[in-house]
């Protein structure tokens, strides 16, 4: 009953795809799902029509959760960045230096983490989800959560350390600007 399941997976790659605009995550989530439902398989009613509906449901509602997650990390990052331009707006020269760097370390994140680990971050810190609730979008464990917040943490300490010179020469040449500024006064 399950390979009949599995043989009809480009209908609900489709509908994930739909949903998400992009093949290969479609793909995976399609995987994910169907390897939760395969480990329900004992739970589920044996009908075929019933599993396919389940399977459907499934998807549709991890689709959901991963376009609720993108759009918090979008918002997040987004919040961020603004946030940190508009300190350094006054002068041009430092803000685009800031922006460059940030760049740089979200760039970094990016490439020294895996996937789930980012979004699991992006989801406790800065989307604001319980572990339990990042548990059950992602399929793992609550302990698996917490293990890959503290794997994001600690290449996050690694990334802000080598990009805290920057920081530092942002700061001396805006306390340099401000007192040049006052003692023109």
């Amino acid at each position: 009953m399950l390979v009949s399941l599995y043989e009809d997976r480009e209908r609900y790659v489709a509908l994930a795809f739909r949903y998400l605009g992009d093949k290969e995550k479609a793909r995976d989530i399609f995987s994910e799902c169907f390897a939760y439902v395969f480990g329900r398989r004992g739970e589920l009613s044996g009908d075929l029509a019933g599993m396919k509906a389940y399977l459907m449901r499934t998807v549709k509602c991890r689709c959901l959760d991963e376009l609720r997650l993108d759009t918090a990390r979008k918002a997040s990052l987004k919040s961020l960045y603004e946030a940190d331009t508009e300190l350094l707006a006054e002068d041009t020269v430092s803000g685009k230096v800031a922006r460059l760097d940030l760049n740089r370390m979200l760039d970094a994140a990016g490439m020294r983490m895996d996937k789930l680990t980012f979004d699991v971050y992006v989801s406790s810190r800065l989307g604001g989800f319980p572990h339990k609730d990042i548990a059950r979008m992602y399929g793992i464990t609550q302990n698996r959560v917490a293990k890959e917040i503290m794997k994001a943490d600690r290449i996050f300490r690694k990334i802000v350390k080598e990009y805290l010179h920057v920081f530092v020469f942002i700061i001396q040449y805006l306390c340099l600007f401000i007192n040049n500024g006052s003692g023109l006064r």
